[in-house]
């Protein structure tokens, strides 16, 4: 269920292990007919990449691994007749199963804040990045325009650095870029400010206005209002402020942490022997350590989820997960427009070739979808 990264990785993998059980259907189910590569979305923006270039076709790459794919959204799951309800254009049906791996990712988070999920854009989805894109391209730039980004994490970073781009590229001096930041600094996930600091002198030195320590109360039609009275006004608003679990998940009841599916040390949802969780719907934790929300994390979850519904079938010992994109240790490439990035792993900064770094692996992710 759901064909993101870790769904994707479930699926290829037990389609490499499936030798060990001959007896070994798969069914990929998604209401997207593409994989979409979510770290490139910011570049939709600039224009330096195309949908049909980050991201990929889901009936191919299931024929080519021998899968079926299901391209319907799933509405609900009988856990006691082992059966994923599904429904498209009005219609339903109920496909069985006798292992289900549940990877639908999260949904964009607005915390209720009034008229911030009605008048904001996004780039958490292709569709959403598209969107805001041509939203950018409509503007009228004969007079003074103001781009509102809320969230400095790594998306609201790369997204205010792709805007740089975007205007650079046409000239319009008389855009301005705003990144605020509910917490004292932009990247504030990042355990070391050396991260942040550095990423904040790249971007304010293109000409972004960084607000940090700054909270949204209200986005009325033409201005934001921020918890200290102050206001902002704006022609776009484009939210990069957190994530929730997706909707299904609310109707689901099966043990939760924090709202997300909470898993055993074998990647299970807990107390269940046939129901794995992987990807940014799981909850995992192991002496005190988190697994991160991430595309590394995900991948390597659905490696092990594969592999530890081969051993169950077996009759096998199962694996233990062992994160290391962790929440405490986080590691990532960001982007910092201009075609400059940083990468952050174990606590260090490496700055030279980041960029073309991430770019490769993300050429390289994409292949197998040719």
């Amino acid at each position: 269920m759901g064909c993101g990264f870790g769904g994707v990785e479930v699926a290829s993998e037990l389609s490499e292990l499936r030798k060990r059980s001959k007896e070994l259907d798969i069914t990929m189910i998604d209401r997207r007919t593409r994989l979409e590569y979510q770290a490139a979305h910011p570049e939709i923006l600039s224009g330096k990449v195309t949908a049909e270039k980050i991201s990929g076709d889901l009936n191919e790459f299931a024929a080519r691994i021998n899968a079926e794919f299901v391209n319907e959204a799933v509405v609900n799951i009988d856990f006691e007749a082992k059966k994923v309800k599904t429904e498209d254009k009005g219609e339903g049906r109920e496909i069985p199963y006798d292992f289900l791996v549940i990877s639908i990712g999260a949904e964009q988070t607005f915390f209720g804040i009034p008229g911030a999920e009605e008048r904001s854009y996004s780039v958490n989805t292709l569709k959403g990045a598209i969107e805001t894109k041509n939203a950018l391209d409509k503007l009228d730039y004969s007079k003074k325009i103001n781009i509102a980004v809320i969230g400095a994490g790594l998306t609201g970073v790369e997204v205010a650095g792709e805007l740089v781009d975007y205007f650079n590229f046409r000239d319009r001096a008389s855009a301005k870029i705003y990144l605020v930041e509910l917490m004292q600094r932009v990247l504030p996930a990042f355990p070391t400010e050396a991260v942040s600091n550095y990423a904040a002198k790249i971007i304010s030195d293109s000409g972004v206005e960084i607000l940090t320590d700054t909270a949204v109360q209200e986005v009325s039609e033409h201005k934001i209002t921020f918890t200290d009275g102050t206001e902002l006004p704006y022609d776009v608003i484009i939210w990069t402020a957190g994530i929730k679990p997706n909707s299904l998940i609310e109707k689901l009841d099966i043990p939760k942490e924090k709202g997300w599916l909470k898993v055993d040390q074998y990647l299970r949802v807990e107390g269940m022997k046939n129901v794995f969780a992987v990807g940014d719907t799981a909850y995992f934790e192991s002496g005190g350590i988190r697994s991160g929300q991430n595309v590394e994390e995900a991948e390597r979850q659905g490696k092990l989820a594969a592999e530890n519904i081969i051993r169950t079938i077996e009759g096998k010992k199962l694996k233990r997960y062992r994160a290391k994109n962790t929440i405490q240790n986080p590691r990532a490439f960001i982007s910092l427009g201009n075609d400059k990035a940083v990468m952050y792993f174990s606590g260090m900064m490496f700055k030279v070739l980041a960029y073309r770094v991430k770019k490769f692996v993300e050429r390289r992710y994409m292949r197998r979808f040719k």
